[in-house]
Parts: C-alpha cells; sequence; structure tokens
C-alpha cells in the first residue's frame, strides 16, 4: 500500500512552508518523503514588479485591473484565456510530478493543494466565468475545469488548514496585496476537499510548537490506521 499525501494549506502568511520543513524533517527519519509545491509560485513575480522604481506599482495595478477584467461575466479575451490557461498547466504539471512520487514509495507532504470548492479562489481555476462569449476562451475554461476535477479527484489522506486572520497575514507579509490576502483567507474556510480529513489549527493564536505537536499526531494517526 503506497504511502500517505499529506496536503498543508493556508492563505500567505500563515506558516505553510515553515510548518512543512518541521513536518518532513520528522517523517524522513522513518520514511522516504518528497515535499511537492502545488501552487503556480506566480505570485512573487507581481511582488517583484510592484518593487520596480518610479513605474512598478502602477505596472502591478494595471496588471490586476486585468486580471479583474478577465473575471467580468463576458469572461476574458483569448490572449488574456490562453495565458491563464498556461499558469494553470503549470500546476498540473507539478501535481503530476507529485503522482509519480507517490507511486515510486514517497510519503508525500504538498506546500498547498489543489481546489474547486471555489472557482477563482486561492489554489482553484483561474478562468471563473462559466460560458465566456469568446469561444477560444471557453475552450480553454472548459479544459481548465477538466484538469482541476481530475487533480482534486486525487483527495488527500490529510488536510492541515493553517488559519490566519487578516493582521496576522499582513504583519508577516506586509508586500502582498491586501484585498488579494482577505479573498485568500475566506477561500480556506470554504475548502472541503471532497471530504478528505481535515486538521485546522490557528497560526495566529497557537504557537508554532504546539501546532506542529497536533500535526504530528494526526499524521501518526493516519500511518497507524492505514499504513
Amino acid at each position: 500500500m503506497s504511502l500517505p499525501v499529506i496536503a498543508v494549506i493556508g492563505a500567505d502568511g500563515s506558516g505553510k512552508s515553515t510548518v512543512c520543513i518541521e513536518l518532513k524533517a520528522w517523517l524522513e527519519t522513518r520514511y522516504p518523503v518528497k515535499l511537492c509545491h502545488l501552487g503556480r509560485q506566480t505570485g512573487g513575480i507581481g511582488r517583484m514588479i510592484a518593487k520596480l522604481p518610479f513605474f512598478g506599482k502602477k505596472l502591478d495595478h494595471g496588471i490586476a485591473g486585468k486580471a479583474n477584467k478577465a473575471r467580468s461575466d463576458k469572461g476574458p479575451k483569448a490572449g488574456v484565456a490562453l495565458i491563464m490557461f498556461l499558469l494553470s498547466l503549470k500546476r498540473v504539471y507539478r501535481f503530476y510530478k507529485m503522482l509519480r512520487l507517490k507511486k515510486q514509495g514517497f510519503l508525500i507532504i504538498t506546500d498547498r493543494f489543489p481546489q474547486t470548492s471555489v472557482i477563482g479562489g486561492l489554489d482553484g481555476p483561474d478562468l471563473t466565468v462559466d460560458h465566456p462569449d469568446n469561444i477560444i476562451s471557453s475552450y480553454f475554461t472548459r479544459w481548465e475545469r477538466k484538469l482541476y476535477y481530475w487533480m482534486t479527484d486525487h483527495k488527500p489522506d490529510l488536510v492541515i488548514r493553517l488559519n490566519v486572520d487578516i493582521d496576522t497575514a499582513m504583519q508577516r507579509k506586509p508586500d502582498h496585496r491586501l484585498s488579494s490576502m482577505v479573498k485568500k483567507i475566506e477561500t480556506i474556510q470554504k475548502i472541503t476537499f471532497n471530504g478528505a480529513p481535515i486538521l485546522d489549527l490557528y497560526s495566529n493564536t497557537q504557537p508554532l510548537e504546539e501546532i506542529v505537536q497536533e500535526a504530528k499526531k494526526a499524521i501518526t494517526e493516519i500511518l497507524s490506521k492505514k499504513y
């Protein structure tokens, strides 16, 4: 029987990376372990653009405006839809590599996990309009949804959900957009992961040591019951 997939999810600033590293160091003393990042990792590019002198913030706002316009009732234009679809393929490629590692016998810890509970929310499909006016955009939307539903059919054995409030998140990640952070925090509460067991932890009120210990306890229970 293959080893489990443990998904660590949460908004930026919730402590995902730190918890993932702690769990990996603990587990790899007994199991072959791989840590997989299942995001698109494009947020850093936007923040780099915003930091450019003179025109960085203006350019960043322009990009954000186009992204919001793409989510209007008519949907994005063909070129924008293509770019958004290609960015989603980056996540699909990372997910496929993760499944390959699982088949090779590794216990998997994922930083983030794709979801379809909230279309357009954190780690969900980017093409949010169900039936865009543009035929090409409609084609990319259908394919993106199929790929996301394929990914979410592979539900994790355990989801560790790190909850954080907006003040703590922005204090830890001051270079992030406030509106984007609010949306991510709201999305986290709505994700179901097809009925996968979810352990809720609170990184704004619980110390890191307590969070890690509770996560270890839940993982130990999963391993003892199934593996």
